[in-house]
């Protein structure tokens, strides 16, 4: 399934709402202008959260509510396989993991069903995908985003979710709009790859240009060095990382599972290599800043 931008008007499930963290999420989005229509925890058919109904199914919401085809799955990670695997079943096309710690053979399995019927999982932990002019799942932008950001032609794509809020915050703070952002999540296996996303906005006319944040040990890097993949749109990249170069090597650091012997060359001649096929690579926040105003 090719992604596509969201109506403003879309109807989003959030499975798990009876929970704390399902609770605060369903606030957030209904107070951003999100259409939460209902939410689904099993045993719980018949409470409500925030004048919504709860569902004991994603099946029985889809026969009550008709046109649902977004969830958000926010569920401790030893009940996400079978949250998602009930949406893929019932029809969901858009699934929204923000569950940390998920196994990674549960991952696969998710992953595999996810391509049978056709659908899209965005994680596991994804703080989720927030597009204007009034739509998000998840809580990329914080409470209130809309009062907060920048709408313009810039889609912004990371693995972070932290580094994903924190460059959109900094590009509405100096002027400068985006179209959509995505937090991708930063698990070694996720659903939708910085690949399908950069692709989806290259493949969007709204979209001027794309910044784009990852760490060191992609395997896109390489593949930008040997030129087997190509930006269409005009591209700032955000490597972080330098200070891995000082690390021992063969270790995953960071929550995003960073693996440095997957390539041998140190994060300073990655970027430079980028640099000499004329990608814009940044260093700092600062330097990201700059390129995305003159791109």
């Amino acid at each position: 399934m090719n992604l596509k931008l969201f109506p403003s008007d879309t109807s989003v499930l959030i499975q798990g709402m009876t929970g704390k963290e399902g609770q605060r999420m369903a606030q957030w989005l209904i107070g951003s202008g999100v259409r939460v229509v209902a939410g689904v925890t099993p045993g719980k058919g018949g409470q409500e959260v925030g004048g919504r109904p709860i569902f004991n199914t994603v099946a029985e919401a889809r026969e009550t509510i008709s046109n649902i085809y977004v969830s958000c799955v926010v569920v401790p990670p030893s009940r996400v396989l079978e949250a998602v695997m009930s949406a893929l079943e019932a029809g969901i096309t858009i699934v929204n993991i923000l569950t940390e710690q998920v196994p990674v053979y549960d991952v696969i399995r998710m992953r595999e069903k996810a391509r049978e019927c056709g659908a899209i999982i965005l994680g596991p932990s994804s703080v989720g995908y927030l597009q204007f002019p009034r739509f998000r799942i998840g809580y990329l932008g914080g409470e209130h985003p809309f009062d907060q950001l920048k709408e313009g032609s810039l889609a912004v794509l990371s693995t972070s979710g932290g580094m994903t809020n924190e460059i959109i915050m900094a590009l509405a703070r100096h002027g400068m709009g985006i179209r959509f952002a995505m937090a991708l999540g930063g698990d070694r296996i996720i659903g939708y790859t910085l690949e399908d996303a950069i692709l989806f906005a290259e493949s969007e006319p709204s979209v001027k240009a794309v910044a784009l944040f990852m760490e060191p040990g992609r395997a896109i890097l390489s593949r930008l060095l040997d030129g087997s993949f190509v930006f269409q749109k005009p591209t700032v990249l955000f490597l972080a990382g330098a200070v891995l170069d000082r690390l021992p090597r063969g270790i995953p650091y960071g929550h995003a599972g960073t693996i440095l012997n997957e390539d041998d060359r140190s994060v300073s001649e990655v970027r430079k290599g980028l640099r000499e096929k004329g990608i814009r690579c940044a260093s700092t926040m600062s330097e990201f800043l700059e390129l995305c105003r003159n791109i």
